[in-house]
């Protein structure tokens, strides 16, 4: 009996710490975030959600791992977005259906679309991968940029970053309302396997 009062002392106890460090910025004020629209919610880590909008986007740099090969590229990742599948559906509204899809363990698939053009006046390809994260610590819809020379677009020093920065967020505040994505995207057979367990 005396260790199950211990037990349930030190999980509030936890649970009170996790709680008080949750808030770690100022309150957002939504009016001030450019979207057409945000949804409150319940969650200390993510305060807003907007609606074809972000409250804020950041490069963050991914280190992999892979048979003792060690890679690092950057990301793009736009926070606290209604739908973490932003950049798919404006990557597919954009290119159609991707080329392919990467799926890992636990986590949505990302998915890549080659040798597209983004800009108009530009022959310029790219490979984009686009994914994104929902959980309790983290909303956020992302993409991976790779020019027609396999460089990481989102590097610092690459001439292209603050245009595709640019871009990406421009077409996340004009979105399309069509359900294509969302129909295509639902009937992938990882979907299918997800929604069956």
């Amino acid at each position: 009996m005396k260790n199950s009062i211990k037990l349930l002392f030190a999980l509030f106890l936890c649970t009170v710490s996790v709680l008080a460090t949750a808030q770690i910025g100022p309150t957002e004020n939504p009016k001030k975030v450019k979207s057409k629209g945000f949804t409150k919610t319940a969650n200390p880590f993510t305060q807003y959600l907007y609606i074809k909008g972000f409250r804020d986007y950041q490069v963050v740099k991914i280190e992999t791992k892979a048979q003792d090969v060690s890679k690092s590229y950057s990301e793009l990742r736009f926070n606290s977005v209604y739908s973490q599948h932003y950049t798919k559906k404006l990557m597919y509204d954009q290119f159609g259906k991707w080329d392919r899809e990467i799926v890992s363990l636990g986590s949505d698939p990302t998915l890549v679309w080659r040798d597209v053009k983004l800009f108009a006046d530009s022959g310029e390809t790219f490979t984009v991968f686009a994914n994104g994260v929902r959980s309790f610590k983290h909303m956020y819809a992302a993409v991976n940029v790779f020019d027609s020379q396999n460089k990481d677009c989102m590097d610092e020093n690459h001439p292209l970053r603050p245009k595709l920065i640019k871009y990406f967020s421009e077409k996340i505040w004009n979105l399309s309302d069509s359900k294509e994505f969302q129909e295509t995207y639902n009937n992938l057979d990882v979907q299918k396997t997800k929604k069956a367990k």
